[in-house]
């Protein structure tokens, strides 16, 4: 998002999940919202891919002086109350990411009837996500996309509507593992930032 979003020669600050502890997401204030877009990382338990993914953007979107609502969940409760993993945390602060105030936690039907957008590291967690959203009015169900279909490396390789490969989930695996989950995403964070930029501008 080159540039940015200024006013009157201001930097706009960029927006941070705050951390919330109970059981509810992080809601979005209808101000905000047409302000700038939202979005949600999913994966399985919210302590590798999606964190990762949230911490990442949250990054780009800063040092590019810009702006989004960012957070990230999983679609079990059973890493829920947890932080990052510690393999995952030591990979993101080697490379100079926040790995600090990070809690676990589920996603919700309602929480993403309040985001712009999901997106899933996995086709199982598109799908879970689909039916999440399944019953929610349609002017309230976010917008559903895969990770990897922002990941130049496999864009120019796809076919037409063929689905976007997963993110391997590094859970009990090896430190490049986790190493690999963190370039897939770093790669991906550009074309999710200009993604996001179109978005809140159709919304002004």
């Amino acid at each position: 998002m080159g540039g940015g979003n200024r006013q009157n020669g201001r930097k706009t600050p960029v927006r941070m999940r705050r951390s919330v502890r109970g059981s509810g997401p992080y809601r979005v204030d209808e101000e905000e919202r047409m302000r700038v877009a939202s979005v949600v990382f999913v994966c399985t338990g919210n302590i590798c891919r999606s964190v990762t993914a949230e911490r990442v953007l949250q990054h780009h979107l800063k040092i590019n002086d810009a702006e989004a609502v960012v957070d990230s969940a999983g679609i079990s409760d059973e890493e829920a109350g947890n932080p990052i993993d510690p393999h995952q945390a030591r990979v993101l602060a080697t490379a100079g990411y926040r790995t600090d105030d990070h809690v676990a936690r589920q996603i919700t039907s309602a929480w993403l009837a309040d985001r712009d957008v999901a997106i899933a590291m996995t086709l199982r967690h598109y799908r879970a996500l689909q039916n999440l959203i399944e019953d929610l009015p349609a002017e309230v169900r976010p917008q559903l996309r895969m990770l990897r279909e922002f990941d130049p490396r496999v864009a120019q390789e796809a076919a037409v509507d063929a689905p976007a490969s997963d993110v391997d989930d590094p859970w009990a695996g090896e430190l490049k593992n986790f190493e690999e989950t963190l370039e897939t995403i770093e790669v991906s964070v550009p074309g999710i930032t200009d993604y996001l930029r179109s978005m809140a501008e159709q919304t002004r």
